[in-house]
C-alpha cells in the first residue's frame, strides 16, 4: 500500500528546483538586456550628439559681445531673452549707440566737407528703445564729448577754448547746444512714439525739445505717429507744459496741422496760457494762408468772444492773433531779449533760424524756407489730410 504525500508548510523545495527557476530568470533577464541595448546605445549617442550642437546662447559672453558689436544688428539682443540679458549692459549698449551714432562722421574733417554714413533706420530704431531716455541721451553726450577731445587731442592741446559737452545742454537754450557738433544725428531719422505722447514730465519733453531741434522728423506716412503728436500737443496744452507744446508745434506746424480747435483748446478751454498760445499762434502764422478758414481762422468768433469778456487776457490775446494774421507776430515780443523773456525759446536756433533777431523780410523768408523744408519731407497723404479736414468739420459744427 502507498503512502499518501503530506504536503508540509514551510518545508523548503529541492535544491534541483530551486536553481532551474533562477536560472530561467536570470536567462530571460539577460535577454531582454541584450533586446534592449541597441536602443540605449542610439539614445545616449543622440544625446552626447544634441550637447555638441553649437549655439549664440552658448557662446562666451566676450566672443558674443564682439559679434553683437560687429555685426551692428540690432535684432540679436531681441532674437532670445536670453541674448537680450547677455546684450544689455551699460558698456555694450553705450558702445553700440557710440557706433550708430558718433562714429558714423569724420569728426577729423572741416564740417561741411565731412563724411557722413548715418543711417537713421537704426538711429530711429535705438530711440524707440526703452532706455533711450533724457538721462541716457546726457549720458551719451558725455561719452561722445570725451571721445571727440581723445580723437582730435592735438588740435585743443593748447587751445584755450574748449568744445561743448554736456553742459550745454543746461537750460536748454538752442543757441548752445546748437553748437554740439558730433552728435551724429541722421538726417530724417524719425522721433520716437514713446516721447510724442504724454503725460508730460520734464525729462520727456526735454529729449523731445532736443530731438526736434536736431531735425527729428514725425513718420506720418508710416505710422500713426501724427495722431500720436496730435493727442500729445492736446495734453500738453491741458497740462500747461509749454516745453512740449514748443516741440509738438513745430512739428505739426510743418505740416499745417494747428487748427482753429487747437487754439480754442489752448484759450476757451484751459485758461489761456499767453506763453503756450504764443507758441501755437507763431508756428500756426507761418504757413496758414494756404489753409482754408474752416480750418485755421485768427479772427475765430469763439476765441474773439472769449478776449472780450477778458480784459487782461483778452487784450493781448487780441493783439496777438491779429499780428498772426498778418505774418508779422515775433517770437519775442517788443522789450523781450532771449534769455531773459520767461518762455521756452523756439527750437531751432543758429545758422536755420534765430529767433531773437526781428522777424524782418529776411528773417519770414529764412523762417518760411526752413518750414517748407522740413514740410517736404514730412507730407501727410491725401487720406489723412482727407481725414484732417473731416474731423475739422466736426469740431467747427460742435461750436
Amino acid at each position: 500500500m502507498d503512502l499518501t504525500p503530506v504536503k508540509i508548510r514551510g518545508k523548503r523545495k529541492r535544491p534541483g528546483t530551486a536553481i532551474t527557476n533562477l536560472q530561467k530568470a536570470l536567462e530571460a533577464s539577460s535577454s531582454q538586456s541584450k533586446r534592449l541595448r541597441p536602443s540605449q546605445k542610439s539614445l545616449k549617442l543622440k544625446k552626447n550628439t544634441e550637447t555638441a550642437m553649437p549655439s549664440l546662447q552658448g557662446l562666451p559672453q566676450e566672443l558674443l559681445e564682439m559679434i553683437f558689436l560687429y555685426s551692428m544688428n540690432i535684432s540679436l539682443p531681441r532674437a532670445s531673452p536670453m541674448l537680450g540679458r547677455k546684450l544689455s549692459s551699460k558698456a555694450v549698449v553705450m558702445e553700440f549707440v557710440l557706433r550708430s551714432f558718433y562714429n558714423t562722421v569724420d569728426h577729423q574733417s572741416n564740417y561741411r566737407d565731412r563724411e557722413v554714413t548715418s543711417d537713421p533706420v537704426i538711429q530711429s530704431q535705438l530711440l524707440a528703445c526703452r532706455f533711450f531716455t533724457w538721462d541716457f541721451f546726457r549720458a551719451y553726450v558725455a561719452k561722445a564729448h570725451s571721445s571727440y577731445i581723445q580723437q582730435r587731442g592735438d588740435m585743443w592741446k593748447d587751445a584755450s577754448a574748449q568744445p561743448l559737452g554736456v553742459e550745454a545742454f543746461d537750460g536748454l537754450w538752442p543757441f548752445k547746444f546748437m553748437k554740439v557738433t558730433y552728435l551724429g544725428f541722421a538726417e530724417g531719422f524719425h522721433i520716437p512714439e514713446k516721447v510724442l505722447r504724454g503725460p508730460w514730465t520734464t525729462d520727456k519733453a526735454s529729449l523731445l525739445y532736443v530731438l526736434v531741434s536736431v531735425n527729428g522728423e514725425v513718420d506720418w506716412e508710416g505710422s500713426m505717429a501724427g495722431e500720436i503728436a496730435k493727442a500729445g500737443l492736446g495734453q500738453a496744452i491741458r497740462e500747461n507744459n509749454e516745453r512740449a507744446v514748443a516741440a509738438l508745434a513745430v512739428l505739426l506746424g510743418v505740416v499745417q496741422m494747428i487748427s482753429t480747435s487747437i487754439l480754442r483748446q489752448a484759450v476757451i478751454e484751459c485758461g489761456c496760457n499767453l506763453n503756450i498760445v504764443r507758441q501755437l499762434l507763431f508756428n500756426a502764422q507761418l504757413l496758414h494762408q494756404n489753409l482754408p478758414k474752416d480750418s485755421l481762422d485768427f479772427y475765430d468768433p469763439a476765441l474773439w468772444r472769449w478776449a472780450d469778456a477778458h480784459e487782461g487776457k483778452g487784450v493781448l490775446l487780441k493783439d496777438l492773433l491779429r499780428k498772426a494774421d498778418k505774418f508779422s507776430l515775433e517770437f519775442y515780443l517788443e522789450g523781450e531779449e532771449g534769455t531773459q523773456a520767461n518762455i521756452v525759446p523756439f527750437p531751432y536756433g543758429g545758422a536755420k533760424f534765430d529767433p531773437r533777431n526781428p522777424l524782418n523780410n529776411v528773417g519770414r523768408e529764412m523762417l518760411v524756407r526752413l518750414y517748407k523744408s522740413y514740410g517736404r519731407k514730412m507730407t501727410v497723404s491725401p487720406r489723412r489730410r482727407r481725414l484732417h479736414n473731416e474731423e475739422q468739420e466736426i469740431l467747427s459744427e460742435g461750436h
